[in-house]
């Protein structure tokens, strides 16, 4: 079974229906009522559970733990998708505001380590388990004007790759998966124009639109058996723009 944070809407919502179909069973876990996603996955024949959670919330990351395993007995995955991104304007560094550089800081690097630290006990009692994180390809490609962005997703790569040494003595897998700019996603969409998607498709060895069904793949990758091999990645979803 697995947790996907973040999983009302948008990539996150994409994530957990695929996971649905491919037979696992989900919790779908996101600051507002995942309800609805989760009669998506139950009307369609899976298996799926609800869960609030603000994952900032130290005490709220363990009950969702504590809540899954007491359902079904088990956490064999955990995909941190949750994140601070949508409200961010351009700002130039040294006009950023202190408070919003904490809020990206709590949300992107905090709740992925709170959530991580949740489910650790049930993967570490089994001997298995798969841990994603989500960092950006604006790692790579050093947006300006999002310098807090930008670090926090920074902070990711370097947590997985820490973690995953940690966790690998107890058979836990932990990589990361950098999106590209994904248009039409609601995390996108409110704060990118139709200029600057064309701008990154040109940018691209393959010069189309990215879609959630592009990151999809690589989850189930990453999430199933055929990576269990594979730990402390960071794996690019881009087309081709940025390569590591």
């Amino acid at each position: 079974m697995v947790i996907v944070t973040g999983g009302a809407k948008g990539i996150g919502l994409a994530y957990c229906e695929a996971l649905g179909r491919a037979g696992y069973r989900v919790a779908v876990a996101d600051i507002t009522d995942p309800g609805q996603v989760v009669a998506l996955i139950n009307d369609a024949g899976g298996e799926a559970m609800a869960v609030e959670v603000d994952v900032t919330d130290e005490a709220a990351t363990y009950r969702m733990a504590e809540a899954v395993a007491e359902r079904w007995g088990r956490i064999d995955g955990l995909v941190n998708n949750a994140g601070y991104f949508s409200a961010i304007e351009k700002t130039p560094f040294d006009q950023l505001d202190v408070d919003e550089w904490d809020l990206v800081f709590q949300v992107n690097v905090r709740g992925t380590w709170l959530c991580c630290r949740s489910v650790f006990p049930y993967m570490r009692d089994r001997g298995y388990g798969k841990i994603i994180n989500t960092s950006s390809m604006t790692v790579a490609t050093a947006v300006p004007h999002f310098l807090h962005y930008v670090a926090s997703k920074s902070a990711i790569v370097g947590l997985t790759r820490a973690l995953a040494r940690e966790a690998g003595a107890y058979g836990i897998a932990v990589n990361t998966i950098s999106p590209c700019y994904v248009p039409h996603d609601p995390a996108y969409t409110s704060r990118q124009d139709a200029a600057m998607g064309e701008t990154i498709i040109r940018e691209r060895c393959l010069q189309r639109e990215m879609t959630q069904d592009d990151l999809v793949g690589t989850v189930l990758y990453l999430i199933g058996h055929g990576s269990d091999f594979v730990t402390g990645q960071n794996l690019y979803v881009n087309g081709g723009r940025a390569f590591t």
